[in-house]
């Protein structure tokens, strides 16, 4: 007789290209049902993540709504920045450009045979 669970589960990699990571795990159980989970994952040196789930894995027409949903994400969180006043130029917009958090100022240090020769 089977096991109660009934369930095969499946691991499966989803590259993290264009996937924002809130958006992925807000909604990978409403595409794969309650028992789904998802986690950050590196494989063959790409990131992206790691899906279980029983049953069939994401279809390509689920994550290019998951990319879509992420574009859309990306560019609320940056107008929340930009509304916040952490960003004033509209090319600043995007949140996936660097943002200086803290400028310091390093002095160089000379070797001490450096120091010498002067």
């Amino acid at each position: 007789m089977s096991s109660s669970s009934g369930h095969q589960y499946n691991q499966y990699f989803v590259p993290g290209f264009g996937i924002s990571r809130h958006v992925i795990f807000g909604h990978i159980q409403y595409y794969l049902g309650p028992s789904a989970s998802v986690r950050p994952y590196s494989y063959q040196g790409r990131e992206g993540y790691l899906v279980t789930a029983p049953g069939q894995p994401l279809t390509k027409s689920q994550i290019e709504d998951l990319q879509n949903l992420s574009k859309q994400y990306e560019l609320q969180a940056a107008e929340r920045m930009r509304a916040s006043g952490n960003s004033t130029e509209q090319e600043e917009m995007y949140i996936n450009r660097p943002v200086q958090v803290q400028q310091q100022r390093r002095r160089y240090v000379f070797p001490e045979s450096a120091r010498r020769g002067r």
